[in-house]
């Protein structure tokens, strides 16, 4: 199949959505399809100028223009990318809004499929994240909705996000859960981070890995880190990713006087060698449709311990060992974190566990198998099976969107 994958997601974005597109479009070509990325990064700068100058006036209009200014500006310039004399037989868009604009720059022979990336509803996440309220949440809210009830074909991570998305979509929308995959091989081969190691001078190590802002909850790992010390003095908590809340972390790490247990290492393009230098991985994001880097962390054959939210027992197989409750206090966690250190059998047993379940469950070719599935479904629904539709297909004008299918 010649495949198209779209997203607003940069190919230097922060962003699980970025990483699983790029190993997805790796592991097609490895199957012998052709892939073609496309995102806002396509645009040459005089495509782009003229979007960014009304980027700038939506954004005088608050928060939420800032918002919708980026969609539109971000849809613009894969809109001005596409290479429309290339014959697709399939789209992957990995979030409702640019599943809706190929849709209308490439006609209805080409069917669509949307990977659904968000935690709860992307409208809310916006909301919650930039704190809006009356007129500018509903307004983002019913911006994300629209683009969602037009999404014919729509794949989710995680069985959490095909419950929460379901009534959003279309009733005729074919729906399926194909969860992330990893070549768990491969991530067990790499070598430790030899800087990490450096570092760390024997102690054992916490790892967290996320962009440091306020739903990946890196403020709660230092509180942690901080009852933690009472009981113990020989760990290091090491935090990578850069964000917005970089300034509040060093703060307080320099307020609690936590340098000689806290690390923040900043962003780095691989993660599995810091994985592979690390005794746990802790994580405390209050919401996740995956958590891909839990599954990293598996592969590398780290124990994780997380907080059990969103899709994160299913990746983690709902074991009471692996998960603490949203409402545990970083004392309680702590105590956790305290137990498996001293244990070796613990951790060894939790890892392994661990490591079984990613086994059985997220395998990269059961992956890529299960999307290629998806997409020969879109295909055939797509497909006209008389003359007469075929006809009617040649005039978009003439039939609606739920006609064709």
């Amino acid at each position: 199949m010649n495949i198209l994958l779209v997203s607003m997601m940069v190919p230097e974005a922060p962003s699980g959505v970025r990483v699983h597109y790029q190993r997805l479009a790796a592991g097609l070509r490895a199957l012998g399809h052709t892939v073609t990325v496309l995102t806002p990064a396509g645009a040459s700068r005089w495509q782009s100028r003229p979007w960014g100058a009304l980027r700038r006036l939506l954004a005088l209009a608050g928060p939420a223009g800032e918002h919708l200014g980026g969609e539109i500006h971000s849809c613009a310039n894969i809109f001005s990318a596409l290479d429309r004399g290339i014959t697709y037989d399939v789209v992957n868009a990995q979030d409702a809004t640019t599943g809706w604009l190929l849709r209308q720059a490439l006609g209805r022979r080409v069917p669509v499929v949307v990977t659904g990336h968000f935690n709860d509803h992307p409208g809310q996440e916006v909301v919650r994240q930039l704190g809006l309220r009356g007129w500018a949440a509903r307004t983002v809210v019913r911006w994300h909705n629209f683009f969602l009830g037009r999404a014919e074909h729509f794949v989710s991570v995680s069985g959490y996000v095909q419950l929460r998305v379901a009534p959003l979509l279309p009733a005729q929308s074919r729906h399926k859960v194909v969860p992330h995959g990893l070549d768990l091989q491969k991530f067990a081969a790499v070598p430790a981070d030899a800087e990490l190691q450096a570092r760390a001078a024997g102690r054992p190590v916490l790892l967290n890995i996320g962009h440091l802002e306020g739903r990946k909850n890196q403020i709660f790992l230092l509180a942690v880190a901080e009852a933690l010390r009472a009981l113990r003095s020989d760990f290091l908590l090491g935090l990578v990713g850069t964000g917005p809340d970089e300034a509040r972390l060093r703060a307080r790490i320099a307020a609690a006087g936590l340098q000689d247990v806290v690390w923040l290492a900043g962003h780095r393009a691989e993660v599995a060698p810091l994985l592979r230098a690390s005794t746990l991985y802790v994580h405390a994001a209050t919401n996740e449709s995956f958590g891909l880097v839990l599954l990293e962390a598996m592969a590398c054959d780290v124990p994780v311990l997380a907080m059990g939210v969103g899709a994160v027992p299913e990746v983690l197989a709902h074991d009471p060992e692996a998960l603490f409750a949203p409402a545990a206090t970083p004392a309680a966690v702590a105590e956790r974190l305290h137990r498996l250190l001293a244990s070796p059998a613990a951790r060894a047993a939790l890892r392994q566990r661990q490591h079984a379940h990613a086994t059985a469950r997220f395998d990269l070719p059961a992956m890529l198998a299960s999307t290629v599935e998806a997409y020969e479904s879109a295909r055939r629904a797509a497909a006209p099976t008389t003359a007469s539709q075929a006809a009617r297909l040649s005039r978009p004008s003439s039939t609606s969107p739920s006609a064709a299918l």
